[in-house]
């Protein structure tokens, strides 16, 4: 792939001969059309894309928030998505074909700001997430967003809730919102206008 500057006739979009020419983020590339290959892949290629694809499909349904927590700027060569992605496709565990994602190592924000230390109580009737409140530290405030990520392993859901505050303290969800089940969770702030982040905290297996 290359950089190119616009001459006379300005920059292109699409194929041409053999190149494409391609925007993004305000970036201008040619890349020469993809060559099919006659070759099988090699045991280490089918292992790299299905853990690939096992990190994209876990993430995907996250990718607005992810981009959030990791500060994504349109001026980066890299999406805070694809950190994300990155990050996590170091952290996968197993052998191909048995890949398992390690949830207590999954990052969905990654920031300075004082992170959420929360409690998780369980119930008949639902759970309740409490935190502490202070707010005097790394850029924290009282009206910082804490965004709670629930997810099932059973039925491949992603929860996400963001309605409470820092100062609120307390997040309650019934039973009657979630059914029951096991879910992994983890909390996060981000500032009120998005400029700020903490590093996400897994709140481990909730079960109720």
């Amino acid at each position: 792939m290359g950089l190119y500057v616009k001459g006379v006739l300005g920059s292109f979009s699409g194929k041409v001969g053999t190149v494409v020419g391609a925007n993004w983020r305000s970036i201008d590339y040619l890349r020469s059309l993809p060559k099919p290959s006659s070759k099988p892949a090699t045991e280490k290629q089918i292992a790299h894309r299905e853990k690939f694809a096992l990190v994209i499909n876990f993430l995907s349904p996250l990718r607005e928030l992810i981009n959030i927590g990791y500060n994504d700027d349109q001026q980066a060569k890299q999406t805070g998505f694809n950190k994300a992605t990155g990050q996590l496709m170091r952290l996968v565990e197993g052998e191909y074909p048995n890949f398992n994602i390690p949830y207590d190592q999954v990052v969905l924000s990654n920031g300075g700001m004082q992170p959420v230390r929360a409690v998780v109580g369980t119930g008949m009737d639902g759970m309740d997430i409490s935190w502490n409140t202070a707010s005097n530290l790394y850029g924290a405030n009282p009206t910082d967003v804490v965004n709670l990520v629930l997810y099932s392993e059973v039925t491949d859901d992603f929860f996400v809730f963001q309605d409470a505050t820092r100062a609120d303290g307390l997040y309650s969800i019934t039973s009657e919102e979630m059914g029951g089940g096991d879910f992994h969770g983890w909390i996060f702030a981000t500032s009120a206008n998005n400029a700020g982040r903490s590093k996400s905290t897994y709140l481990g297996l909730i079960e109720f």
